[in-house]
């Protein structure tokens, strides 16, 4: 087993923290999906305009808190799951969501998700991200 899968399932053994099943979230701008994982927020439009810094704080702390950085980078390449730079302009903002809320739904109906966990056979966790708190990573993601 890669060292760093392992790191990653102990991780997510000891601490519940969550690891994703892709890389770079692809390049392709698919946007099939799980219905049901995305309706949940279908209906929000997606934030635009400057960062909200305080989400940013926030989002990041979460990043960190629910074990996203066991698996993900921002910027510094990959590890188990993708490094998410960029990853607000090759998803689109309720897929991303969904992905954060309920990875076990995405991963088993969204074709994208598929493709992902197919590349990095490591699925991401359901770590018990709420809306507000999937919003505040949003706006980690989005700076």
């Amino acid at each position: 087993m890669d060292s760093r899968l392992f790191a990653c399932v102990l991780l997510a053994t000891i601490t519940g923290a969550g690891c994703t099943g892709n890389a770079e979230m692809g390049n392709a701008q698919e946007r099939s999906g799980d219905e049901g994982a995305r309706s949940a927020v279908a209906a929000e439009a997606p934030p635009s305009g400057p960062v909200n810094q305080e989400m940013v704080q926030r989002g990041a702390q979460l990043f960190q808190s629910k074990g996203c950085i066991g698996c993900h980078t921002i910027g510094k390449g990959r590890l188990t799951g993708p490094d998410l730079s960029g990853v607000t302009e090759r998803r689109d903002y309720t897929w991303i969501m969904a992905m954060v809320i309920n990875p076990d739904s995405m991963l088993k109906n969204d074709a994208t998700a598929r493709k992902l966990l197919a590349e990095y056979m490591t699925p991401m966790m359901n770590v018990g991200v709420t809306r507000e708190e999937a919003r505040a990573i949003y706006e980690y993601l989005r700076q």
